[in-house]
C-alpha cells in the first residue's frame, strides 16, 4: 500500500517543516513502530500480542507484493 501514519504528515503539519524533519520522523517510525498509533489496527493488534509474527507477516507481504520476484 505504501502508506503511513505520521502526525506530522496529518494533524501536525505546517508548510514550516523541513524535509529533514519529515525524513527523519519517517526513519524512526520504520525504526520503531508504534501500534498505539495504527494505519491497520488488526496489524497493530498483532504486533501487540506477537511482535515476531507481526515481523514474519511484514517480511512475507514485502517478498510477495513488494518484490520483484
Amino acid at each position: 500500500l505504501g502508506r503511513i501514519c505520521l502526525d506530522i504528515l496529518k494533524d501536525k503539519w505546517s508548510p514550516a517543516l523541513q524535509i529533514r524533519t519529515v525524513l527523519l520522523s519517517i526513519q524512526a517510525l520504520l525504526s520503531a513502530p508504534n501500534p498505539d498509533d495504527p494505519l491497520a489496527n488488526d496489524v497493530a493488534e498483532l504486533w501487540k500480542v506477537n511482535e515476531s509474527e507481526a515481523i514474519r507477516n511484514a517480511k512475507e507481504w514485502t517478498r510477495r507484493f513488494a518484490m520483484d520476484n
